[in-house]
């Protein structure tokens, strides 16, 4: 395994978490994200660790331009080892309260980003009999209030990695990364100012991307011992 990945949303939260993490235990990473200038900040930031940090700037929701970064890894080092398409974004509010470009960017982000990062890697991973570390929640295995919209997105994400454990059983591994709360910026897309502020405690207290990033590194360094079908994280709330 040469340690070659692909990340989405890798500009900040659990994809910078995870791409820095990779990058310090040696890997080479191809950090997607819509953020320019924080992806070269991560890039300078980790610029005498053992591993490489390719910035790649681009929007998820864009097929074409998601192609091009899984095309400027691949002509980089030659093929991909792993993925985690990660970008994603919830926006909490009552369904009938529920605003249609809200849940229409959910679906954009949390599954036609997931399926377009999917579609353009996997081709290299079967080659490289690679991993797909996909970011689900505590949401797709359950349905919160005010949040229904999110929960089904987190559902498709984990629907996907057990038909790609069931269709690429003999060359792709899959990991569903199931976190609760974690304290990053999440909560700030909700524009429903009532649930924003009485869910942002919640989240001010939940696990770090650091402790998230841990558990994706522990699942890709499992290869060839075993693989991690799915790693729940909950809050620590001693």
């Amino acid at each position: 395994m040469e340690n070659r990945i692909f990340i989405t949303g890798a500009s900040s939260g659990i994809g910078a978490a995870a791409a820095e993490a990779l990058v310090k235990k040696g890997w080479r990473v191809l950090a997607f994200a819509r953020n320019r200038a924080a992806l070269e900040a991560l890039q300078t930031r980790l610029a005498g660790a053992p591993g490489t940090l390719l910035p790649h700037p681009g929007d998820v929701t864009d097929p074409a331009a998601v192609q091009a970064g899984v095309d400027a890894a691949v002509a980089a080092w030659g093929g991909l080892d792993a993925v985690i398409p990660n970008a994603g974004l919830g926006y909490f509010d009552p369904l009938p309260s529920g605003k249609l470009q809200e849940w229409h960017e959910m679906v954009n982000v949390n599954i036609n980003g997931v399926l377009s990062t999917l579609h353009a890697t996997l081709p290299h991973l079967a080659a490289s009999k690679g991993h797909v570390i996909n970011i689900g929640s505590l949401a797709a295995r359950q349905v919160f209030p005010n949040s229904g919209v999110y929960c089904a997105t987190k559902h498709a994400v984990l629907a996907l990695s057990d038909a790609i454990r069931l269709e690429y059983r003999n060359d792709v591994a899959v990991t569903t990364i199931n976190p609760g709360a974690v304290n990053t910026p999440f909560i700030d897309r909700t524009t429903n100012e009532a649930l924003r502020a009485d869910y942002r405690p919640q989240f001010d207290a939940g696990m770090s991307a650091e402790f998230v990033a841990d558990a994706i590194v522990t699942a890709l360094e499992a290869k060839g011992r075993g693989v991690f079908s799915e790693i729940t994280l909950r809050p620590d709330r001693r």
